[in-house]
């Protein structure tokens, strides 16, 4: 025991010591006190023996007796041990504040740092393609169904990072390689509506990123890639000499750094792919920082500045000239190259009292600037966002979320009407309420409403949405949880206005365009289990979502003001859509018997329903025979138009990794289904084409590898085959995916 009238001292984590913010200290009578943000306590206690509890979401409990004289003060700093790196993954996504992945109500998949660094993710991009139940198509997100094929524009997916959006303000896409993947500590993907907490981009769920802060002690970090595209199996699809096979290369960099009450993170990132697609090479070169004072006079007062930069040209390839020797040529006129600026800068201020809670001003300007290769034809969009948030767990177990949001978006391009600015407003405010009952029983209520004003264009209106959900905590590794969510989505400024030309098609406007609503509800169980030292947990989903004036792009012939019959796409409203599916995961890591092994795997089937041109399906009862009926078959569905189209029903995903002696040991599995329903031109517009789909019914299997050797626990070296098994395959139609690539990977942490 130990003698003392005031204990204070620090938290951290055992493990890498770095200091944990928010843990719970208190004694027998729940007198406590929290962590602050530099993990230190003081707890003022009355003479006597006290049992002192240190309790924290993902760590194990501990508890010391004192005996407390009066008169004295003690110091004690705390050592957590992380309870278990996947039954308590801890998020923050799902409700907007820390809680166990096992107390979410909706559906979150976590793509932890190994998967990032041991793949070679070269960006955000191929990160998150790592979640069973994503796909991306043209940098479009899609989960679940939820999106099909527009070119990138109009994300139904929003892209958070460190808490605020960064879709472009323009086109309302992600701009994958403009992530500051160097300083990414975990991506929480969201699966299902997430409007309530995260507005318009977020119909069909978020990408949140969150980048790490510096430990205790100083780290830096340093990743170097460089690798080659192999020949394709298909030998007359290389155009490239043998001698000259097309290489990309690329190095991360970040430093990590308390001094005194100033946490300081620098990162860099700089690459080059000539890839295997003809003209469609990319460099870019990146700086990014964050900054966090911590005020020593008013406690629970900290602040700081947070921003990234980056250059980067891209080669755009948009289709193949033919499904062979032309599968790596762009069609004649449709190959361009683009000079891109990403600037967003981000500052802060946060304030955490007792009494008061925790208060949020997070603001965020967010510039994306366009050129072609000669530098002329700008076109620019840029965001200023402002989110205040107020947090507070009131009497009785009520936890309080709430705030206010701002968007003020001014975009200007030769492609506009009368290549003038446009500019958007975009207020709304949101509120949330939890109550937990006996540790076992939360319920969630929340509400949001959003205005988007089109200035001289057009202003709408959004219906308030509303969120609710559950978590029933059957057994101490069992959970049931239900989730329902309000949507909506306003139509991009692209969506409406961009008419551009892209060879022999075009990205033709629609002015006319609805924003979309709808609704998705989830039922599911979370299954926690150990066998040896392994843990894992499994989870059963069943999902149905809805959508009335969903967006979706159509190739065709139509009519412009000036010209007839000009070949494009064009985005329209479907009166009414519907997707219901189902999805397994599971997800592990410890040891079985003396070997580590590492687990992500997850299957994910959905039937997107078209309501529109098949009504007979708004009836309940024929919508789940076609349901049952599409596991199987589609293309009885598909002639009778009732699938959405470009959609992927089954995907399967997998990621093994094991530790042997000094050797890690990594295979990655991929399965996309066929794409059953495409645009009816795509067959005349694109040589081969018809040809391909036929003779790839069954869908496409892609398999990678990968050997890494720790020199020490600091260093590793490792090579990573991708496309092991050098597939000849497309996912998007008219694009071919990358052959056979070997990359050599270097990675050191001082």
């Amino acid at each position: 025991s130990v003698t003392g009238q005031v204990l204070k001292g620090k938290v951290s984590d055992k493990s890498n010591g770095e200091t944990l913010i928010g843990v719970n200290i208190f004694n027998q009578d729940n007198v406590g006190v929290s962590s602050d943000l530099d993990g230190a306590y003081n707890l003022k206690l009355p003479p006597g023996e006290q049992t002192i509890t240190f309790k924290f979401i993902g760590y194990q409990q501990i508890q010391k007796s004192f005996v407390l004289i009066d008169g004295e003060t003690i110091e004690f700093n705390a050592k957590l041990s992380v309870e278990s790196t996947t039954l308590d993954l801890v998020v923050v996504s799902g409700s907007q504040f820390e809680k166990k992945v096992s107390e979410e109500m909706v559906s979150v998949d976590v793509i932890k740092e190994y998967l990032i660094e041991n793949t070679a993710s070269p960006d955000l991009k191929d990160a998150v393609s790592k979640v069973p139940g994503v796909t991306i198509l043209d940098g479009q997100a899609s989960i679940r169904g939820g999106g099909g094929y527009s070119y990138g524009v109009g994300s139904r997916v929003q892209l958070v990072i460190d808490d605020i959006p960064l879709l472009t303000g323009d086109l309302q896409d992600i701009q994958w390689s403009a992530i500051p993947m160097e300083t990414v500590q975990q991506i929480e993907v969201v699966k299902g509506s997430s409007s309530m907490l995260y507005g318009s981009g977020a119909m069909n769920g978020v990408i949140h990123v969150r980048t790490g802060w510096a430990k205790e002690k100083p780290e830096t970090s340093f990743r170097i890639y460089q690798g080659i595209y192999s020949n394709p199996s298909l030998e007359e699809a290389r155009w490239w000499d043998k001698s000259t096979s097309p290489i990309f290369t690329g190095v991360f960099f970040s430093h990590r750094q308390k001094v005194k009450n100033v946490d300081v993170v620098v990162g860099a990132h700089g690459s080059s792919d000539y890839t295997y697609l003809e003209k469609g090479s990319r460099q870019a070169f990146r700086v990014n920082f964050k900054t966090r004072v911590t005020n020593r006079k008013v406690i629970g007062l900290s602040y700081g500045l947070n921003g990234v930069v980056q250059y980067q040209q891209s080669g755009r390839f948009v289709l193949w000239a033919d499904n062979e020797s032309g599968a790596y040529k762009p069609l004649e006129g449709t190959a361009s190259s683009d000079k891109y600026m990403f600037i967003n800068v981000d500052p802060w201020i946060q304030y955490s009292g007792e009494k008061t809670g925790l208060h949020t001003l997070k603001a965020r300007y967010y510039r994306v600037e366009r050129r072609n290769n000669n530098w002329e034809d700008p076109s620019a969009s840029n965001v200023m966002f402002m989110d205040y948030r107020f947090q507070n767990e009131f009497k009785y177990k009520f936890r309080v979320t709430a705030g206010v949001q701002y968007q003020y978006i001014w975009s200007a391009s030769s492609l506009y009407p009368q290549a003038g600015t446009i500019v958007t407003h975009n207020p709304s405010v949101y509120a949330q309420v939890e109550k937990r009952f006996i540790d076992r029983i939360s319920v969630l209520f929340g509400i949001r409403n959003e205005w988007n004003n089109v200035v001289t264009l057009r202003n709408e209106t959004s219906l308030p949405v509303f969120r609710a959900g559950a978590n029933f905590k059957v057994a101490d590794k069992t959970s049931i949880r239900a989730s329902y969510g309000q949507s909506f989505r306003f139509s991009s400024v692209g969506e409406k206005y961009i008419d551009a030309s892209l060879g022999p098609v075009r990205i033709l406007p629609n002015e006319e365009l609805r924003s979309e609503k709808g609704w998705s509800a989830e039922l599911a169980l979370k299954q926690g289990f150990r066998v040896s030292g392994w843990n894992a947990y499994f989870d059963f989903a069943l999902f149905w979502m809805e959508f009335n004036d969903m967006v979706e792009y159509s190739l065709g012939a139509y009519d412009t003001e000036n010209e007839t019959g000009v070949l494009g796409f064009k985005p329209f409203n479907l009166s009414k859509a519907r997707i219901a599916g189902v999805e397994f995961g599971l997800t592990g890591d410890g040891n079985v018997g003396p070997i580590p092994v590492r687990a992500f795997i997850g299957y994910t089937f959905n039937y997107p329903a078209d309501l529109q041109t098949d009504t007979a399906q708004r009836n309940v009862g024929t919508y789940l025979e076609n349901f049952f009926q599409s596991i199987t078959d589609t293309d009885e569905l598909n002639e009778k138009e009732s699938i959405l189209k470009y959609r992927i029903t089954h995907n399967f995903k997998a990621d093994v990794e094991l530790d042997f002696w000094k050797f890690t040991v990594g295979y990655a599995v991929e399965y996309n289904s066929y794409m059953s329903r495409i645009d009816a031109p795509f067959q005349a517009l694109l040589p081969g084409f018809a040809e391909y789909r036929e003779l790839h019914k069954a869908g496409v299997w892609r398999m990678d590898a990968r050997l890494l050797f720790n020199i020490s626990k600091r260093s590793s070296a490792g090579l990573i085959v991708k496309n092991f098994l050098n597939e000849f395959y497309s996912v998007r139609p008219g694009v071919m995916e990358a052959p056979r690539s070997f990359t050599l990977q270097y990675t050191l942490k001082i």
